[in-house]
């Protein structure tokens, strides 16, 4: 794919340099191989000399010294512009006491000039001298120098602009300033190039500054420039060839060109100042604009100081901001916080998923909103209820994030000192539920029983005797009253979970091997595969922890994919004080907004003719993983399988 790319400076000057060598070596060829065609563009015109291309082809070597980073390149520089400046003196020299040296016929000899043979012209003289001092003054340390080099290289266009117009407008040599009579075209071009080159080294100082700038003044001459040079030459070519021509009178002549060019100016400097009348219009709206917003963004932040603790931070959690209020509750000074992550308040309260979370939220350019517990200076500890807002750029990458708290320490102590008061009796009404929740169960056992057996004995005596409809409804009978012994077994299950029992050593190994052995041949029949990482020796209760890793197993088999065998994975890691086990499989998966749903007890997320079970599995697992002090959680995606995660802690108490 082709793209429009600018001419950087550095390519143009490059460029430049190319053009300067490739000229000038032709003409040194041209006169070593006497071929006239290229020493004189103009026929009949002025040569450029032998010593003039030698001279120009060094100082193009010498501009392109000043692009690269040569080691040597600084006395490069020096020793070309030492003996440019000696062969353009040497020149002036001569024209000045009106004598023959050796140095005009040095390379070759010169059979086309008349009178001074091989002579450089006293104005190329002076440009290669100028250009010497423009050549060693551009990359000077000091920046005067540097600015009075551009000065130097702005006279070195002007005369070389001045000749150009003058073989555009076809001035007789005899009516040119002696200076000015023999430089030749492509001399005076290459000059006005290397001087162009040169200057765009210290493109913002000087002349050149004013014209590549971007302010105001800088575009006005950009817009005004281009028009002031070519209008007045478009014109004094026409009258010129009109009064060669006799057409028009030379006093006349000039009075025309002085109409034109003034009424011209006048009508396109109109054109301008429309322009940027509009623009100043449109400048003062904006300001004002601009100004009113400010205005009203000072009132917002003044009020949003007084009531909230605010932090700017980069993409990486540094803070680059905090107010006064941010100072005064963490007790830390600003010079301590600033280039400080949010590391530096934090409590060790939160476990890491609560941060994870945060930082997966606000990574993908949404705001969150939560509670958090941090430490001050003075390890004193103060609760803020947080919002974080991310802020993206132009192509939507997120550069900072913007997070704005209040304090709400005061709110948490009276919440907990109302939860310690009605802890003990939520803990009374828990124990006698639970207490009821086994009675009841165990009660609900005998009457099934006895209906149970009345639908045994029923289908035994009669099924087959009776209609299709009577066989039907003991069918239904007989399910319904299954379920309703799972359904109770499941009930004092999770009643007799949390019972008083004793910490143990318990080896996870042995743990996963024993429910291997129990689910053998429902793991043969449904063809899964059951991989066990090496898995720690831990404090936990022995039955809870089995139950834990029977019902997540149970739970990959059963909601598998139809027609790819079930695979279940366990694994282990060490997380923070904690041991965090996952049990990955390759099943249907969750919708996302089934997460939250799927440890309710009696939760179901899917028909009984879809998949069996009574919904009470996870309940389970839930119950168990906060009896430990752990958490329990799942990640997962439809048809990409699921993983359960939970931790324990290490140290359990």
């Amino acid at each position: 794919m082709i793209t429009n790319k600018q001419l950087t400076p550095k390519a143009l000057v490059m460029a430049l340099a190319a053009m300067t060598l490739l000229i000038s070596g032709m003409v040194m060829i041209g006169w070593l191989t006497d071929l006239r065609l290229v020493l004189s563009v103009i026929p009949e015109g002025a040569t450029m000399k032998f010593n003039t291309a030698l001279l120009l082809f060094l100082l193009g070597v010498g501009l392109l010294t000043t692009i690269f980073n040569l080691k040597q390149g600084r006395l490069i520089r020096k020793a070309i512009a030492v003996f440019v400046f000696a062969m353009g003196l040497a020149t002036l020299l001569q024209d000045f006491f009106s004598s023959s040296a050796f140095l005009d016929l040095l390379f070759v000899d010169d059979p086309y000039s008349i009178g001074k043979s091989g002579r450089m012209s006293p104005a190329t003289a002076v440009c290669f001298m100028l250009l010497a001092v423009g050549l060693v003054g551009v990359n000077a340390p000091q920046v005067s120098v540097r600015r009075n080099a551009q000065h130097v290289l702005l006279i070195v266009i002007f005369i070389s602009f001045l000749v150009v117009v003058a073989y555009i407008l076809q001035i007789p040599k005899e009516s040119k300033v002696f200076l000015l009579s023999s430089m030749a075209i492509h001399t005076s071009v290459l000059c006005m190039l290397l001087a162009v080159g040169l200057s765009l080294k210290n493109r913002t100082l000087g002349f050149m500054g004013l014209l590549t700038g971007k302010h105001a003044g800088s575009k006005l001459i950009q817009m005004l420039l281009p028009f002031n040079i070519a209008l007045p030459l478009v014109l004094s070519y026409v009258l010129l060839n009109l009064n060669h021509s006799n057409q028009i009178d030379h006093d006349f002549g000039i009075a025309v060109h002085t109409v034109i060019f003034t009424l011209t100016s006048i009508a396109y400097i109109s054109i301008i100042s429309i322009g940027l009348n509009k623009s100043d219009v449109q400048r003062k709206e904006l300001e004002g604009s601009l100004k009113s917003t400010n205005q009203e963004l000072t009132y917002f932040k003044q009020a949003l100081d007084e009531t909230a603790i605010v932090a700017i931070t980069d993409s990486n959690d540094v803070i680059n901001y905090v107010n006064d209020k941010f100072c005064k509750t963490s007790k830390f000074g600003r010079s301590e916080l600033i280039g400080q992550t949010h590391q530096i308040v934090n409590s060790g309260y939160h476990p890491k998923e609560f941060f994870v979370d945060m930082w997966e939220t606000i990574s993908n350019g949404d705001a969150w909103v939560g509670e958090i517990r941090n430490k001050a200076k003075d390890g004193s500890y103060y609760w803020v209820l947080t919002s974080i807002v991310p802020f993206k750029n132009d192509v939507g990458d997120i550069y900072q994030y913007l997070s704005i708290r209040q304090d709400i320490t005061k709110r948490k102590e009276v919440e907990g000192l109302l939860s310690s008061q009605y802890i003990p009796t939520l803990e009374r009404k828990n124990k006698e539920l639970e207490h009821f929740v086994f009675i009841a169960s165990h009660d609900l056992q005998e009457p099934l029983h006895t209906l149970r057996g009345i639908v045994d004995l029923l289908e035994k005596e009669y099924k087959g005797q009776l209609d299709e409809t009577a066989d039907e409804y003991l069918g239904y009978i007989s399910g319904a009253t299954r379920r309703m012994s799972d359904l109770i077994k499941g009930l004092l299950d999770y009643s007799r979970i949390g019972g008083k029992k004793l910490l143990e050593e318990v080896d996870c190994n042995e743990i996963l091997r024993a429910i291997g052995e129990d689910l053998a041949a429902h793991i043969e029949s449904t063809n899964t595969t059951l991989i066990v990482e090496d898995l720690p020796h831990i404090k936990a209760y022995r039955t809870e922890l089995r139950l834990l890793f029977q019902n997540l197993i149970n739970n990959a088999i059963k909601f598998r994919q139809k027609g790819i065998d079930p695979e279940v994975h366990i694994s282990v890691e060490r997380d923070d004080g904690h041991w965090k086990f996952a049990v990955r499989d390759n099943g249907i998966g969750i919708e996302e907004d089934h997460k939250h749903k799927i440890f309710a007890i009696f939760k179901r997320l899917h028909s009984r003719s879809e998949y069996e079970g009574t919904g009470i599995g996870l309940s389970h697992c839930q119950k168990i993983v906060h009896l430990f002090g752990g958490g329990i959680w799942v990640d997962s995606k439809p048809m990409q399988g699921s993983t359960f995660y939970f931790t324990i802690p290490i140290n359990i108490k």
